[in-house]
């Protein structure tokens, strides 16, 4: 089964690349769309995840957002002078970050290796807030997916 995997914390850069890249073609697209859409709920998953652990040591306002100083989250009274929880809590959200997630291809596979595709033969426009750290990360996840496929077809001969 063809599979993106990557960590929680590459979630928003991969977003932010495809958020910044134009193909042209409908399946093209369309595989880029699939990503961006699948990406969207996994950072969702992944938002409440993470406030589920903040929730555990950090105060709330009345509307359910969390309370901030500063821009800083304000500890919850009984961990505010506590290190050892302060530290599980940290460990916690770091832990969360490097989670490894999976993107499942099978379904939209021909669409996603279009884009794929036009990405590999520079047939995209890329615009000016592209970083290509985030650029990068996106190639080698697909690279990654579709060429352990291609590893495979090979193995098979």
């Amino acid at each position: 089964m063809k599979t993106i995997k990557l960590k929680n914390s590459e979630i928003v850069p991969v977003y932010n690349a495809l958020e910044n890249i134009t193909v042209q073609g409908r399946q093209a697209r369309r595989g880029k769309g699939k990503l961006q859409k699948t990406l969207s709920a996994k950072n969702k998953e992944f938002l409440e995840d993470l406030d589920d652990i903040r929730s555990d040591y950090f105060k709330k306002k009345d509307d359910g957002t969390f309370a901030e100083n500063n821009g800083k989250l304000i500890w919850l009274d009984k961990y505010k002078d506590d290190p050892e929880a302060q530290k599980k809590a940290n460990e916690q959200t770091k832990e969360l970050n490097k989670e490894v997630i999976g993107i499942d291809l099978v379904e939209h596979e021909s669409k996603i290796k279009s884009f794929f595709d036009a990405l590999e033969k520079d047939e995209f426009t890329g615009k000016e807030a592209l970083r290509d750290e985030d650029f990068e990360t996106l190639m080698e996840l697909l690279e990654e997916a579709f060429e352990a496929k291609e590893d495979m077809k090979e193995e098979e001969k």
